[in-house]
């Protein structure tokens, strides 16, 4: 087994840059949802507030769990971007310190 790693910036960007763009859909789609299934809505579906509770308390939990995932696909898209930069600049520079040797 080779010690070797070979990395593509330009597939790791485009890696990074879905990640943002799941997560945007993803929030997209959260606002949606939170139009969708308010408080109000549970309420009238349930006939209570009362009979609601519980799946006002399930549906806080999964906006919570939602937000949590995007925020976390948004970070995971940044850091992958970040590391394509680094990767880059370093690459550049060792071409320049290669240059500078010849």
């Amino acid at each position: 087994m080779s010690d070797e790693v070979r990395l593509s910036t330009e597939a790791l960007h485009k890696l990074g840059t879905t990640f943002e763009m799941r997560a945007e859909e993803l929030s997209r789609q959260l606002g949606a949802f939170r139009r969708r299934a308010d408080a109000d809505a549970l309420r009238d579906g349930f006939g209570s507030d009362e009979a609601a509770r519980p799946h006002r308390e399930l549906f806080d939990e999964a906006e919570r769990a939602l937000a949590q995932l995007q925020r976390r696909l948004a970070e995971v898209g940044g850091g992958i971007k970040e590391t394509v930069a680094n990767t880059q600049a370093a690459e550049d520079e060792l071409v320049e310190i290669m240059r500078s040797v010849k």
